[in-house]
């Protein structure tokens, strides 16, 4: 403890309480509030931080603080938050940050520190709050945004905040007419908010906000949905699947001419080729497109998403080499795409995708192998595959203690990848739980939606004998009369000649 430096600091504001020259100006004045808010700044340029905030929290928590004139206390609460940032005290600074947006000096930059200090916090609800406060009072801040990180938000809000809680996020977004990169619509989004207006009675709203939803898998999912069903009777036209398909491939293409810098539109169009099950096409297009990039001296120059995309391309590329019975040349191509760093200088998907693809040829060893050179930091889902990759490892092992082990994660965490853990049950063979798992997500609202996209008949791509005995399995769980009659209930199955989400 640094004894002269408080003792100074002390003195400092006993010295600032005194600035005036009438003895009813007392330290709690306005006046002297002021001198103590002229010190605390004097201690910032001095960079005694720790020192300026001892006096600062005290000021603003103040009983009279409100006495004060607003630009007084808007400058004292953008000292305190500041200081609660410099000195990592997020609680405070995002409490300081809240009540100054009160006050009429605020700023849409203050509503962005803000929603940054809520960021810092790792509170989904007051992210949600603050985001919301962005959009709907400064709707041009969202072209400063990044979109993944609102997407994910979301995301994160229909997983942990109560069921609708982020309609009002939804709704300002929706009215800011918020789009992806290359005008594409963010139609899962879309999809949300149209059912939580369903929910509310509001169908003209529902439909059009429907009518934004734009993703063929997404229009799969509604059509499933029987919840959607007055908006399918409204605008059946919108739901043609077919014609979807056909104009976003078109859209792709077109952006993809467009925009020579960029590889996402390019991975998109071979995404959307191999779906159709257009693999030879699709893979003519990869190949055609590392040829390009390797013509380019340093690629990561020229391209500006080539840290995020490349390595994708490289694991479609073996996906697409698979799907044509090429099983060793898509072997060796995603173990080469798993040595390559993603843009956050590691790699975890194909490390993963890889473990995978080893169990599903039946090599559990191997997948084990692999594992090793994952690191912790791990998102939840994706500590899900990586469960799920270890489970099936244990269970081809027979390895008793791993396979509990792993069943019992895979189980506690199943919110967080619920076909996850259905797969883990069928590979189990254990359809009773299976079924029941299924059953609870269409009684789920917030699951429902996904778990009939899921169940939906889709085209069958080239698959391991491991791979074909856990659809033999799903196949016999859809039989079932439990599972039947839910689904009757809640949805409907139709074929579509496209590949399931995500296969």
């Amino acid at each position: 403890m640094n004894l002269p430096r408080i003792l100074s600091v002390f003195w400092l504001v006993v010295l600032a309480s005194c600035v005036s020259d009438g003895p009813s100006n007392s330290s709690s004045s306005p006046r002297a509030q002021i001198a103590q808010i002229d010190l605390a700044l004097k201690l910032v340029s001095e960079r005694q931080f720790a020192e300026s905030e001892a006096i600062m929290q005290p000021l603003v928590h103040a009983k009279n603080f409100g006495r004060l004139p607003s630009a007084e206390q808007y400058r004292a609460l953008l000292t305190a938050a500041r200081l609660a940032f410099t000195l990592k005290e997020p609680k405070l600074e995002y409490e300081s940050r809240v009540r100054l947006l009160a006050l009429p000096e605020a700023t849409a930059d203050d509503r962005m520190s803000r929603l940054n200090a809520a960021s810092r916090l790792k509170d989904i609800n007051e992210i949600v709050i603050s985001l919301t406060d962005v959009v709907q009072k400064n709707p041009e801040s969202l072209d400063h945004l990044n979109y993944r990180f609102i997407l994910y938000q979301l995301s994160e809000a229909k997983r942990m905040l109560p069921h609708g809680a982020a309609l009002p996020l939804m709704q300002a977004l929706y009215a800011a007419h918020w789009k992806l990169e290359w005008g594409l619509e963010p139609s899962g989004i879309w999809q949300d908010f149209a059912l939580l207006l369903l929910e509310q009675n509001r169908l003209t709203e529902a439909v059009d906000a429907s009518s934004h939803v734009t993703d063929e898998y997404g229009l799969i999912s509604m059509r499933a949905d029987r919840r959607f069903d007055a908006i399918t009777v409204a605008n059946p036209a919108q739901l043609d699947v077919n014609a979807v398909i056909r104009k976003n491939l078109e859209h792709f293409q077109l952006v993809a001419e467009r925009t020579p810098k960029s590889l996402t539109p390019k991975a998109i169009v071979m995404e959307r080729l191999a779906e159709e099950q257009h693999y030879g096409a699709a893979l003519a297009a990869a190949d055609d497109l590392l040829v390009e990039i390797r013509l380019h001296a340093d690629p990561k120059q020229w391209y500006e998403d080539f840290d995020e995309r490349y390595v994708w391309i490289l694991d479609s590329r073996s996906r697409l080499l698979r799907r044509l019975g090429r099983w060793d040349e898509g072997v060796d191509q995603l173990a080469a795409a798993s040595y390559v760093p993603d843009k956050d200088g590691k790699n975890v998907s194909q490390v993963i995708n890889l473990g995978e693809l080893y169990c599903n040829l039946g090599k559990p060893q191997d997948a084990l192998n692999v594992l090793v050179r994952l690191g912790s930091d791990i998102s939840a889902y994706g500590r899900m595959q990586e469960a799920a990759v270890r489970l099936d490892a244990a269970i081809q092992l027979g390895d008793a203690e791993q396979t509990e082990k792993w069943l019992g994660f895979i189980k506690e965490h199943r919110l967080d990848a619920p076909r996850t853990y259905e797969d883990a049950l069928l590979r189990m063979n254990d359809p009773e739980t299976a079924a029941k798992w299924l059953i609870e997500q269409f009684e789920n609202k917030d699951l429902r939606s996904e778990a009939l996209l899921h169940i939906q008949d889709y085209a069958v791509p080239r698959e391991t004998t491991r791979q074909m005995e856990l659809r033999q399995r799903r196949r016999e769980l859809m039989g079932r009369a439990d599972v039947q009659a839910e689904i009757q209930k809640v949805g409907r199955i139709e074929s579509y000649k496209v590949e399931e989400l995500g296969q």
